[in-house]
């Protein structure tokens, strides 16, 4: 009888689970990984570090079954979208800029929600029928949100995205200096991490919710705006 690996008992698990449940074990599976990655934990022996580090990493796709093993890294696609139109981009531009007072700090960024255009264009026909061209059916969850990353040091540490953001589209709008310090890594299971630079107007679609990611630290002058929507897969849901 083959003996089943602590990954494999995670996925049985998380199949028993309600949502509610699942999502309280991405989050300790997320926890787990990205405190590992952050440099935590370093009293205990490196082999074991990084066994706990692969095993978080690997369980977190597996807590969505058999549907994205095609996606071994978690981007979908990176570059300029066929499914934004440069006034599209112009126009989100623009909104964004007007936002940034209302933005809100979320731990260490600015977020604003709720900007009718952003709105509209996450429901629009063309990122749907793009989605769905790559990854099957997917589902709006009406999440629009503008980031703001423009003071020194703000970003993201390690983590996944929770089930809202399950397959995220994440556009650059602005990053200045052209010298630039931050930077969006991904950290696929037993792979080399995937440093992102996005130039404004590109995009990024990834499964933000199984693959461990972060935006590293602004500096001083350094500023980035960004749109970010939300979507699932007809089999996450």
């Amino acid at each position: 009888m083959e003996r089943l690996t602590l990954v494999d008992r995670l996925s049985e698990l998380s199949s028993e689970l309600t949502a509610a449940e699942r999502e309280n074990l991405k989050f300790l599976l997320s926890m787990a990984a990205g405190g590992l990655l952050s440099g935590h934990a370093q009293s205990i022996p490196a082999p074991l570090r990084e066994t706990a580090l692969t095993t978080a990493q690997r369980s977190l796709p597996r807590l969505h079954g058999s549907e994205r093993p095609q996606f071994d890294t978690g981007v979908v696609f990176c570059g300029r979208g066929p499914f934004f139109s440069d006034e599209d981009i112009a126009v989100l531009n623009r909104e964004s800029l007007s936002y940034r007072p209302r933005a809100e700090r979320f731990h260490d960024h600015y977020v604003a929600s709720g900007a009718p255009i952003a709105r509209e264009l996450a429901l629009s026909q063309s990122v749907n029928d793009f989605l769905a061209s790559r990854v099957g059916p997917v589902l709006p969850t009406y999440k629009a949100n503008y980031l703001y990353y423009d003071e020194p040091g703000l970003g993201i540490d390690p983590h996944v995205d929770k089930d809202e953001f399950s397959l995220n589209v994440l556009t650059m709008l602005e990053h200045r200096p052209d010298t630039r310090h931050s930077e969006l890594i991904l950290y696929p299971p037993e792979q080399d991490a995937i440093h992102v630079h996005l130039e404004p107007g590109e995009s990024l679609v990834f499964f933000a919710d199984s693959v461990t990611h972060q935006r590293t630290r602004t500096v001083t002058g350094e500023a980035i705006r960004l749109v970010s929507f939300g979507y699932r897969t007809i089999g996450s849901v």
